[in-house]
Formats: structure tokens, C-alpha cells, sequence
């Protein structure tokens, strides 16, 4: 049947039917990641009237996709589910995607006589891209960004007029906005709007390009000044941005082209972009996009999710083997060429390391392999029965990135991501004392100073994890969650009241097991005593007027 199609008509086919099965595979690999729950928490607090906040009343972007996170407040606003409306927006972003890849390469490589009219082996890798489906569903904004990034090398190769230059440049901002990486795929496309200028020697396409940048981005960093503080995310600070760790990104780079080895040929032949850039046209905007930003993901060490950062940069490495296929194969080894790179991506080198659930290859993990539906749904669902539980005290949390999701459905007075800073000004400004797992380095116990922090300044009562330097010597401070192991910091009667009579749950009584530990005081050795008394102190009497029983132990101590 397509035999009897129009070329026009048959790329109109074939484009809908990649774009129709790349969202079958993503929604039928559906899932959703942690991250996504703190965008999601941010969006109900905005929707109902309080801010783009993580917790009411402090200020603090601990988000990395401003525009995304609006999405899903007018999502909620609307009384939509936001996590399936970030899954379906991202699956329609993957679908949009192979579409524009498709339409990149005409415009970078259009028809020449005697070469393939018709050649989508960039739409085709795209399209069958495992992690591009994975990340389509993750809840978070990576499937928009890589649309974004993609267009706005679509619509540089076509801008002629100072219009046209303008339409690059809102792509450019609307990606700025999505995540902040997108500030030097503006900058990029800036230069470029630069470099016309000057080749035309007129104003216009510079002109052209500033304004929008000028008219839209810039009121946006007044107001994340003045709103935040900062001119940068607290994700910057958090996962240390700023400070180099190129070992650690070279090695994410090689993780992600060692999976996907179809890849090395492209990036090996981006400099040859380069250098033929007469000849190619615009196809020279390829390299000068792909080099610069995997510069950048070697210079912040990658990510600690596999593949995340590489991602944005995968259409235009499939768009840079369309290229030069077209231009230097025969119209036969054209079509052999899309099938290599088809299979090649669909039979990406698996690394079963990658796969352990709650296990990671020097710090990075394959981040869907460590939310099966399961784990995603015992989460969410322990999060509900503590917020039902705990609905109307002033519980204070402090949480691993696991528990965002739990987090988010428990709807706690006030929750802190301990272990990346990502919603804390304070732990996000920390001196970084060492490297380690990338965005991971600055929690609560990665300093005394952090520890005081979240223990004393924040006062938070529950740990929503195991901390065994503090439950294997005091096992007092073990607590269970419906089946989930947390840890007791601070004792307030308030709040662990409706825990104490909730089946389901196991806390001790501290108050009675403090009574019990008094009635035996001389049995016990003053070292021992000592200690004991350090901890209740940290966990209760700091926080409750007891004079009656801490004097005892104050009296016991004294005479012993």
C-alpha cells in the first residue's frame, strides 16, 4: 500500500506510525520516579493558594523544572491526578519528539538528486530508544526538555528572518525554563544568532534573538531573586553544580555510550561535523550543540539516574548519522545503514549492575529498576495511612529521595529531604567536605553542623529511615511504619499519641520506658547511664519540660 503513496504521503505514514508505536513501548514500560513527587508537591501548594513551596511558609526552589511544575499545578487546579497527567504529558512530549526528528533531518539534510528523498534513521533510533520510553513516563520533565532541544535546533536551521531567529530564541527560554541546563542551549543558539549577524553584517538576527530572552527569561531570574533569593535553583547548590567532578562525569558518559555503542560512532563523528561544516550547511549546528552540553555532563559528573543527562543530546546523535549517511552512502547502503542503527538500538548492551534494586555502580543506578510497581505503590500507600493517621498534628519529617512519594501523600506540616539538601536552603549552601554520589553529598549526616541542623533547628521527629548508628545502640528509636523502619528523633506527645494506638505501627512509649529505666537505675553502670541520659536528652527532654525525671537522672549522675 505505501508503494502506491506519494512521497509526501508516505512520510506522513511512516511518521505517524513511529510516533504511535515509540508511545505504545514507553506506556507500556510505564513508571514513575521519586523526584517527580517533590515537582508534584511544589504543584499542590501553588494550585491551592500557597505558593510554589515545598513546605508553607519557606521559600525555597527545590525543583529544577519551573515550567513542568506549572503544568502540573493548572493539572491539579483542574482536578487531575498529576501523576498520570505528567506520564500522558510526557508520552505525547516522546510522540511530538519522533515527529520533529523526523522533520530535523529534512531540513539538515534535505534531498539531493540521486540520494534517498525519504531516510528516518534518526526518528527510527528515537523511536525505539529504550530510555527515551523509560523517561517519558518517569513523571518528570526529561521527555519535554529533549523535545525542546530538539526543535530549537530544527528551527536555527531554518531561521532566515529576524522572525524566525525570535521563534528560536522563546524555544530557547521555554527550555530555560524547563530545566536550567537549557540556559546553555540558549547560549549556544545565541552564539549562533551572533555568528549570522556578523556573516550578514546586519543586527538583525541577534537583535531578533535577544528579545524574547531579554522580554520573558530575565523578568524570570527578578523574580526567582526576589521570590527564592538566589539567582540559581537550590537543585544548583544541592547537587554542587559549581564545583567540577569530570572523573565521574567521563565515567557516566562512557556508562551511557557503552549501553548504547551505536552512539560512539555518532559522537566520534562530531568533530568531522566540524570540520566539514562548509559542505554540511546547517548541519554544523549538530556538533556545536551535542559537544558543549556533554561538556557540561562531564564537568558536573553526570547524574546519579543512567542516561538521564545524556538524553537531551540523543536526537541530534541519530540526526548526525542521518546526515552523513545521506550524504556519502549509496541509496541501498542508505536503508542498510537505518536498519544497523535500529537494531543496534534496540538490542542495547544491558548491564545487569544496573538493574539491582537499591544498588548503584559508582553512584548511579538505573533509576526504573528501583521502582517496580510494587515498591511505588507500598510507598504511596504508607504515605496515605500516615497522613490519615497523623491528619491535624504538627508532625515534622525528615526523608530519604525514596520517600518523596510517600511524602507527598502523607501531606506532612512539614517535610526535609535529608539526604541531597534538594528542599533546604541551609543544606544545599553546605562547604562540600567530599565527593561521593553525584547529588548526594550534602544530607543531613554528611556534617555535625547538618545533623544539629535538621535534629535541633528544624526540629523533625521522625527520620523516615533506618539509622542504625543511632537504633543499634539505642533500639528505643526503632519505629515501624506499616512494615517501613523510620527512626524516633523527637519525642512530642502531640504527635505520637495517634501512633501509639495505631495498629499497624511499632513505636515505644518513651514516657513509660523512661519510667521503666528510672525504676532501675541501680542496676545499671554509670557509663552506661551517662550515654542513655545523652540520648534521652537529644530525643526528649530537650523538647519537654520534665523536670521531675530529668532531675533524677541529674541527682542519680551526681552521686555516682
Amino acid at each position: 500500500m505505501i508503494g502506491t503513496l506519494s512521497p509526501r504521503q508516505t512520510r506522513v505514514v511512516v511518521t505517524a506510525l513511529a510516533a504511535v508505536f515509540a508511545m505504545a513501548f514507553a506506556a507500556q514500560r510505564a513508571w514513575v520516579c521519586d523526584d517527580a513527587f517533590i515537582s508534584f508537591r511544589y504543584a499542590e501548594n501553588f494550585a491551592h493558594g500557597d505558593g510554589l513551596v515545598y513546605n508553607v511558609g519557606e521559600r525555597v526552589e527545590g525543583y529544577s523544572n519551573f515550567s513542568w511544575t506549572l503544568l502540573c499545578a493548572l493539572a491539579i487546579r483542574c482536578g487531575l491526578d498529576p501523576v498520570g497527567f505528567a506520564q500522558v504529558l510526557g508520552v505525547l512530549c516522546y510522540g511530538a519528539l519522533v515527529v520533529v526528528t523526523m522533520r530535523v533531518g529534512e531540513r539538515l539534510a534535505p534531498a539531493t538528486a540521486g540520494k534517498v528523498a525519504f531516510l528516518p534513521l534518526a526518528a527510527i533510533g528515537v523511536a525505539l530508544h529504550q530510555h527515551l520510553q523509560d523517561f517519558a513516563t518517569c513523571g518528570l520533565e526529561t521527555l519535554l526538555f529533549v523535545l525542546l532541544a530538539t526543535l530549537l535546533v530544527g528551527a536555527l536551521a531554518v531561521a532566515e528572518r529576524p522572525a524566525q531567529f525570535a521563534v528560536a530564541s522563546g524555544i530557547a527560554v521555554l527550555a530555560a525554563l524547563t530545566r536550567p541546563d537549557g540556559a546553555l542551549l540558549g547560549g549556544i543558539a545565541g552564539a549562533w544568532a551572533l555568528w549570522c549577524s556578523w556573516r550578514r553584517r546586519s543586527a538583525a538576527p541577534a537583535v531578533a534573538f535577544a528579545l524574547p530572552g531579554v522580554l520573558l527569561f530575565v523578568p524570570f531570574l527578578i523574580w526567582r531573586l526576589v521570590y527564592y533569593g538566589d539567582l540559581l535553583p537550590n537543585t544548583f547548590y544541592a547537587k554542587s553544580a559549581g564545583d567540577p567532578y569530570p572523573g565521574q562525569g567521563w565515567f557516566y558518559l562512557q556508562l551511557f555510550f557503552n549501553g548504547y555503542w551505536v552512539l560512539w560512532p555518532a559522537l566520534l563523528l562530531m568533530p568531522v561535523l566540524l570540520a566539514l561544516a562548509r559542505r554540511l550547511g546547517k548541519a554544523v549546528l549538530l556538533p556545536l550543540f551535542v559537544l558543549p552540553y556533554l561538556a557540561f555532563v562531564v564537568w558536573v559528573g553526570g547524574d546519579f539516574m543512567f542516561a538521564r543527562f545524556c538524553l537531551p543530546v540523543v536526537p541530534l546523535l541519530y540526526l548526525g548519522l542521518e546526515v552523513l549517511v545521506r550524504r556519502w552512502c549509496r541509496p541501498n547502503a542508505q536503508w542498510v545503514a537505518l536498519v544497523a542503527v535500529a537494531v543496534a538500538t534496540f538490542c542495547w548492551h544491558e548491564r545487569d549492575d544496573l538493574l539491582h534494586m537499591g544498588e548503584t555502580v559508582r553512584g548511579v543506578a538505573d533509576e526504573r529498576a528501583q521502582y517496580p510497581p510494587t515498591r511505588v505503590q507500598g510507598l504511596r500507600h504508607v504515605g496515605r495511612r500516615l497522613g490519615q493517621v497523623l491528619a491535624g498534628t504538627p508532625a515534622r519529617v525528615a526523608f530519604s529521595g525514596t520517600q518523596a512519594m510517600l511524602v507527598y501523600e502523607a501531606k506532612f506540616a512539614y517535610a526535609l529531604e535529608a539526604v541531597t539538601g534538594l528542599t533546604d536552603r541551609f543544606l544545599a549552601h553546605q562547604v562540600l567536605a567530599k565527593r561521593g554520589q553525584p547529588g548526594h553529598e550534602k544530607g543531613i549526616f554528611s556534617s555535625p553542623e547538618a545533623t544539629n541542623y535538621a535534629l535541633q533547628t528544624q526540629r523533625v521527629h521522625l527520620l523516615l529511615v533506618d539509622h542504625p548508628p543511632m537504633t543499634s545502640v539505642y533500639p528505643w528509636l526503632e519505629v515501624e511504619l506499616f512494615g517501613m523502619a523510620a527512626t524516633l528523633v523527637r519525642w512530642d506527645r502531640e504527635v505520637m499519641a495517634p501512633l501509639l494506638r495505631t495498629p499497624g505501627v511499632r513505636i515505644v512509649d518513651l514516657e513509660q520506658h523512661l519510667d521503666d529505666y528510672l525504676a532501675h537505675l541501680d542496676e545499671k553502670a554509670p557509663a552506661q547511664v551517662r550515654a542513655d541520659f545523652g540520648a534521652f536528652e537529644l530525643v526528649y527532654f530537650r523538647w519537654n519540660q520534665d523536670a521531675p525525671r530529668r532531675d533524677r537522672f541529674v541527682q542519680w549522675l551526681a552521686k555516682h
